[in-house]
């Protein structure tokens, strides 16, 4: 049957503030109301069908109207409302907020009702996280705080409190736009796609990650959250729902600003908990709830990937059982060595960069794999002279190996001590490359040398030498078993000569000019300098040695256009004096300065003697 003063439904209105309205319109309690006709108020509140269905027949309203905005209570604490599941931390209970300018409207269109029946409860006011009206743009307002059992969910009793006062409370109401997060909610219950991230989470977990991050973002990470008002809360939910709705890229970013901006002490021994504060400990006692494992999953990975945790330790209850990161702290009491002196090691290896360098010693953090090699290295390493005397190499070649490169130092010097040091895995590395397919031998041939003493004999250096054997560039190397490392290795030095003399350079040098010339060495050195003849440099073959040079074709051009004193008495086959007193005669002039050059040489064009000149 329908009774005769039912009350409009209004637009979002609940089952709950509908049946209290009627209610009231009887002057009665919505519990007593409901029991006039059998029915359990509470089951109206937790949207029971059945019930509904009474209440809305009552009212002459259809059941799926009544039923389009209700909480349905399906297990435990978890209610269905517009296919989102809710639970009762999110949702208003015993605090009754309302728009006052969404009141005052629906009294002014309801004019036949009693002021107090006239206003309904809108459903997105029980969401806790609402703190907004989308359509006036004002802050909802407390009206009532009461958990009488009488009054509970009971709207119209409320509100008959709360209608004299709301002109008052339009006139204090806080003017905003709402936030990110209300926006996300009111879209998401309208079945609005928004966030990927947070699409994929429950609503409510949706809501608490967005309050829980923001409010350590807003108010730090040892903020007291029991203290936070309404409007904190708000801030926090705006603040983040971009975090939040950014997903795991943007989750990681404001847990790394987390971290970086953690006041460290001296000790730098702070954990997790420390440094993600109120976050990880809701998420580690007050989130229990696996629908909050997303949020927590994301903790972890990053707590495992960027803080130095091993065993002994333990993330959200869990023990870690593999340390996949250290620190110079955690390092330093694994392995003794003071923190300073490790620092510098691991940053002469390339495991920390000079930002860590400026780090407190628990902050700064490396893969723990590639740290401990390095320490045992460290720990392990010799120094120059033992390292010269361990590969067995006299001091000018363990010389020659570091300044070349073919050793290198695996702590260098000023990182573990005043010089540097040499891993003994790095020279046995070294020695059998050098030794790789020598062939052993107990006596060596005259022509199989040392890599010293074919350098000598060579002409060449030992880096030409290591080079070509580490590069397998030579057909023969053999080891002296009578020796041991690197003075031990033998190479043939004719292949050596061969592979290291370079190609002819086409020129000659003093001596075969002076002989060309017939005169001395100092001749052609005053013919050069004069400019009389040209040279050119280029390395010698043997020994590759730059040196000075003159070209054939030069000589024969200097031969064609000037002839010394004595080669001019051979080519007229008389002696050298008969040859001057002739030329003297007939006023020939050297065509060079004879002090400067040091020898008589003439211009074959000024010359008119032949083989049977008259002297």
């Amino acid at each position: 049957m329908r009774l005769p003063r039912a009350v409009p439904l209004g637009a979002g209105e609940t089952p709950a503030s509908f049946a209290s309205r009627f209610a009231a319109n009887y002057g009665l309690t919505a519990r007593e109301f409901c029991l006039d006709w059998n029915v359990q108020f509470q089951r109206v509140v937790d949207g029971d069908r059945e019930a509904v269905a009474k209440i809305a027949g009552l009212g002459g309203v259809p059941v799926e109207a009544l039923m389009a905005h209700a909480f349905v209570r399906t297990e435990g604490r978890s209610y269905l409302h517009r296919g989102q599941i809710l639970v009762r931390q999110v949702l208003r209970r015993s605090r009754v907020h309302v728009c006052p300018a969404c009141c005052l409207a629906d009294i002014e269109a309801a004019s036949a009702l009693p002021p107090e029946i006239a206003p309904h409860g809108r459903a997105a006011w029980l969401i806790e996280a609402v703190r907004t009206c989308p359509v006036h743009r004002i802050a909802l307002t407390e009206v009532a705080h009461d958990l009488t059992p009488n009054a509970l969910h009971d709207c119209a009793h409320h509100m008959a409190k709360a209608v004299p006062k709301l002109d008052a409370r339009l006139a204090r109401a806080l003017r905003r736009d709402p936030s990110g997060l209300e926006a996300y909610i009111f879209g998401r219950l309208d079945g609005a796609p928004q966030a990927a991230f947070l699409d994929g989470l429950p609503l409510y977990v949706a809501i608490r990650c967005c309050e829980m991050i923001g409010a350590v973002a807003v108010f730090g990470r040892t903020a007291n959250l029991k203290r936070l008002t309404d409007d904190d809360w708000w801030r926090a939910g705006a603040a983040g729902y971009p975090i939040v709705a950014g997903g795991p890229e943007a989750i990681g970013g404001f847990l790394e600003d987390l971290q970086r901006t953690y006041p460290y002490g001296r000790s730098s021994n702070e954990g997790p908990q420390a440094l993600f504060g109120r976050l990880y400990q809701w998420l580690a006692f007050g989130a229990e709830n696996p629908a909050y494992d997303p949020l927590r999953a994301l903790l972890a990975d990053y707590i495992g990937t960027h803080l130095p945790l091993g065993p002994g330790d333990a993330v959200f209850g869990r023990p870690v059982t593999i340390r996949t990161l250290h620190s110079v702290r955690t390092l330093s009491k694994e392995t003794g060595l003071h923190p300073k002196r490790l620092r510098k090691v691991l940053r002469a290896a390339g495991i920390v960069d000079d930002d860590q360098m400026v780090l407190t010693y628990g902050n700064a953090v490396f893969p723990a794999q590639e740290a401990n090699l390095v320490v045992r290295r460290a720990l392990g390493a010799m120094s120059f002279p033992k390292a010269g005397a361990y590969l067995n190499a006299p001091r000018v070649q363990i010389e020659l190996l570091a300044k070349q490169g073919f050793i290198k130092p695996c702590v260098p010097a000023r990182a573990f001590s005043a010089a540097d040091h040499y891993a003994q895995a790095d020279l046995d590395e070294f020695l059998g490359r050098l030794s790789a397919g020598a062939v052993l031998v107990k006596k060596p041939k005259p022509r199989q040398m040392n890599i010293p003493a074919a350098a000598r004999r060579a002409c060449c250096s030992a880096a030409d030498i290591l080079n070509m054997i580490l590069d397998r560039k030579l057909s023969w190397v053999g080891r002296l078993t009578s020796e041991r490392g690197y003075i031990a290795v033998l190479v043939d030095v004719e292949e050596i000569r061969s592979k290291t003399r370079g190609a002819e350079t086409g020129g000659l040098t003093r001596r075969p000019a002076s002989k060309r010339l017939r005169t001395a060495e100092k001749v052609v050195d005053a013919l050069i300098k004069a400019g009389h003849l040209r040279t050119f440099i280029a390395r010698d073959p043997i020994n590759h040695c730059p040196q000075v040079l003159i070209s054939h074709e030069e000589m024969d051009r200097f031969c064609r256009k000037y002839v010394s004193l004595f080669t001019l008495a051979e080519e007229l086959g008389q002696h050298f004096r008969r040859v001057l007193k002739a030329l003297d005669a007939r006023g020939v002039e050297p065509a060079f300065k004879r002090k400067t050059i040091g020898a008589r040489f003439y211009a074959r064009a000024e010359l008119k003697l032949d083989r049977d000149s008259d002297v």
